[in-house]
């Protein structure tokens, strides 16, 4: 067995065999100083402590995502079990997987598969999600389908970001850091009261900027860098005892070279010479930009009448993205991908909600969302055909249309004093429109033929579907939680461009799972153990192919269906004056049941993959935190943290071939941080994946040369980084 494995199964046979050993040996009183604090959630749509919610949910407060030095949302992945955060090149998009289910289409008009919401309102488009990582108060991550309070696009779960508010105390913070690669970050937020509790302001901000991580030579600029800056302004109004308003502004913008793709060796590459042999420095033939902005506005009311409390939450959201890469990943095709892209969207939520006391809660709600998209998707491949030199294809859409509506409610009923029910339903309708999109493609030759192709196209759909939750959770005792449920989620379909213009179907997931969470021993110990079964249907996955004339085409098509098991344990201990542990680890097995007749465009091979393992699914993943002491030094503390974190095995395509295989890995994380005792300021050092290792994070499959064969290129995780980090409070 692997060395790495041993290590990673023994800190974790650690914290699974910490209530057995302490129930065998004295327990020593506990430290007012040292024990887990609860987080207060609102996972269901409700403020509740996170060991009385009967879901699979990692919180993790802002002051712990501060001291772990987490600004994107990759940190996220390291901290929940079952859970993957991958990035996209050109779109600043976020790929996330929880428990073997992600969104493998990254076209415009694809949705995602988790839900995504920046204080409660719901994100349509992942681009640009790293951006909400600044003065927060606590991020959480669902696991598992949330169709009825979350509704639409929520198979695999959903992630509910919560950044700090406007408070009736003047006070703010600011951080530097200073790493390798130039990288210099800046972030503090100032809060402001202005009458009091009644009207206040808080202000935050974060901006990056650092060289990027490939050496792309010949093309200058480095890819894969940063220059990036985010900004918030929250006002909080509180005109009666009743009756609270909170307005949010947020402006986000992403520049430089932009992220960058390699060609990895397959089977059949017909340039071999071309594959990338060093990740860090690898040549290419252009010059890549992104321009990407998001701007927002949300705005929420609560009044209380007593027995419950109604919510209004509207939000605005624009994103405009201008973007520019090398496609082939190779100095020897000059294949490019450029894309202008609008997106405009609505959201409208109002919600009823009781303020019992558990014997019989409820909730109401309606949810509503329109979105208009425009955009020019390009791709120019080179050929080996002696009529024209080059393939020019032009993917327009003009006005589509995506509105989606919902009705939905849930109740939790107390059956006896230990024993609770909760029940709920959603019923939600999707329509889509494409009025005016067309795919254009021409051949790029003064001297050739006319224009090879025009299709237009013009379809709408729309789809409905009711998802439900039915729990049983029974309190053991005050310290632990019982719970077992089934639950189902919804995406709904979309479009295929090209000649078949064919319209794929909604997906859909039933889960059952049980689960047990335990605060014990004078909360010197937090445990949260699940188990869950998925029937996963009609599961939507894309991937490029090419056709007749070498039309190359993204399609998307439904596998028949998938079956989901796994294992989750999360937690936190804390032992004798200041050592503290916490873990997250999982198990998953996630494969097709039945998926025949697909084509592999690496191959054009007609494959049956039942039995195949989905994307981005290792069977084991674990990420086990150490704080071993706090050492008192002068006028303030100094602590150390090492973070380890494994990956088994995951294949990166559904074909499963040798190629598609990620690898498994390690990253080690290590910081020392001293801080005055008041908490005024601190100076931290730091490195990040000490292991230095080039990990593959996504791949992606398209032609190289028309007429010479197809492209398989990869996106990098980032090496070793190391800096020094200093913040205040004021």
């Amino acid at each position: 067995m692997d060395n790495r494995i041993k290590v990673l199964l023994a800190l974790g046979g650690c914290a699974w065999t910490v209530p057995s050993v302490a129930q065998d040996q004295p327990v020593a009183p506990a430290q007012d100083d040292n024990t887990v604090t609860e987080i207060v959630v609102t996972a269901q749509k409700r403020a509740e402590n996170l060991s009385s919610v009967p879901l699979a949910v990692t919180a993790v407060s802002g002051e712990t995502l501060s001291a772990i030095g987490a600004y994107d949302t990759s940190a996220i992945g390291f901290l929940s079990p079952n859970v993957n955060f991958a990035n996209e090149t050109s779109r600043d998009a976020v790929f996330i997987t929880i428990r073997g289910i992600s969104g493998t289409d990254n076209r415009n008009e694809a949705d995602p598969t988790t839900a995504f919401h920046i204080d409660g309102a719901y994100v349509p488009r992942l681009s640009g999600a790293n951006a909400y990582f600044y003065d927060l108060d606590r991020v959480e991550v669902l696991r598992g389908p949330q169709g009825t309070l979350y509704g639409r696009n929520s198979t695999s779960g959903a992630v509910n970001v919560v950044s700090q508010k406007p408070t009736g105390e003047l006070g703010g913070h600011f951080e530097i850091l200073f790493g390798n690669y130039d990288r210099v970050l800046t972030t503090g937020a100032v809060n402001l009261p202005l009458m009091g509790d009644r009207l206040a302001l808080r202000a935050a901000f974060i901006s990056e900027d650092r060289d990027g991580y490939r050496d792309n030579s010949p093309v200058a600029g480095r890819g894969d860098d940063a220059d990036d800056f985010s900004a918030r302004l929250h006002l909080l109004a509180q005109p009666t005892d009743a009756l609270k308003l909170l307005f949010t502004y947020e402006t986000y913008r992403r520049d430089g070279v932009g992220g960058v793709q390699g060609l990895l060796p397959f089977t059949g590459n017909p340039r071999p010479n071309a594959v990338v042999t060093d990740p860090r420095r690898f040549p290419l033939n252009t010059r890549g930009f992104r321009n990407n902005d998001t701007n927002s506005f949300r705005a929420q009311a609560d009044y209380d009448f007593g027995g419950a409390t109604a919510t209004y939450q509207f939000s605005w959201r624009r994103e405009e993205r201008e973007s520019f890469n090398d496609l082939d990943g190779t100095a020897i095709s000059d294949s490019t991908l450029g894309e202008e892209f609008r997106s405009s969207a609505n959201t409208h939520e109002l919600r009823l909600t009781s303020n019992g006391d558990r014997t019989f809660d409820w909730m109401i709600g309606g949810f509503y969302l329109d979105e208009t998209i425009n955009s020019i998707f390009n791709v120019q491949i080179p050929t080996a055909i002696g009529a024209f030199s080059r393939l020019d294809f032009d993917f327009i859409d003009r006005d589509q249309k995506n509105e989606s509506w919902a009705i939905f409610g849930q109740t939790n009923v107390a059956l006896s004093e230990r024993l609770d029910l909760t029940l709920g339903a959603r019923y939600t309708r999707d329509d889509k429109d494409k009025p005016d999109s067309a795919q254009v493609i021409r051949r790029l030759n003064a001297m050739g033929p006319p224009p090879l192709q025009t299709i237009i196209q013009n379809q709408s759909a729309d789809w409905d579907k009711v998802t439900w939750r039915a729990a049983l959770d029974y309190t053991l005792s005050d310290d632990t939680l019982l719970y077992g449920s089934v639950s189902t989620g919804y995406k709904a379909g979309g479009f295929n461009r090209g000649a078949s213009q064919a319209i794929y179907d909604p997906e859909t997931v039933t889960a059952y799972e049980v689960g047990a969470k335990t605060n014990a021993f004078d909360n010197r110990l937090r445990l949260g153990l699940s188990a869950f079964y998925y029937d996963y249907k009609d599961l939507q996955l894309a991937q490029v192919e090419t056709g007749a004339n070498n039309v190359i085409e993204n399609i998307t098509r439904n596998a028949t269906s998938a079956t989901v098991w796994g294992l989750e344990a999360e937690g936190e201990a804390r032992f004798g004056r200041s050592t503290r542990i916490d873990f997250a680890l999982g198990y998953l097995n996630a494969e097709f049941d039945s998926f025949p007749n697909v084509l592999d465009d690496l191959t054009s091979a007609i494959e049956d993959l039942s039995g195949n393992k989905l994307v981005n699914a290792p069977s084991f993943t674990g990420t086990v935190g150490i704080e071993p002491f706090t050492l008192d030094l002068g006028p303030g503390t100094l602590k150390p943290r090492v973070q380890f974190h494994y990956e088994s095995n995951a294949f990166l395509r559904i074909q499963n071939k040798d190629h598609d295989r990620k690898g498994a890995y390690t990253r080690t994380d290590a910081r020392l941080r001293y801080e005055q005792t008041d908490g005024d300021w601190f100076a931290e050092a730091y490195i990040e994946n000490i292991e230095d290792d080039d990990v593959v994070s996504s791949v992606s499959a398209g032609t190289l040369i028309v007429g010479v064969g197809p492209s398989f290129k990869g996106v990098f995780l980032a090496p070793r980084t190391y800096g020094l980090r200093v913040g205040a409070k004021f």
